[in-house]
């Protein structure tokens, strides 16, 4: 994947990260359908996924 793509798609999930908190602190009466476990993983995963995307650009093979 190219560098700039790379970047784009981290900066366009990380607004998209950032306009989910703001939704969800807003509408706390919203849940999903399953356990807070899983639904922390999610988060984790898609925060894993944002940060790579960030940072693996910036790294020299």
């Amino acid at each position: 994947m190219k560098k700039s793509i790379s970047r784009i798609i981290g900066v366009i999930m990380l607004i998209v990260a950032i306009v989910f908190i703001m939704f969800a602190l807003n509408h706390p009466e919203k849940s999903f359908p399953w356990n807070n476990t899983i639904t922390w993983l999610l988060y984790g995963v898609y925060f894993l996924a944002t940060v790579v995307l960030l940072i693996a650009p910036k790294m020299k093979k």
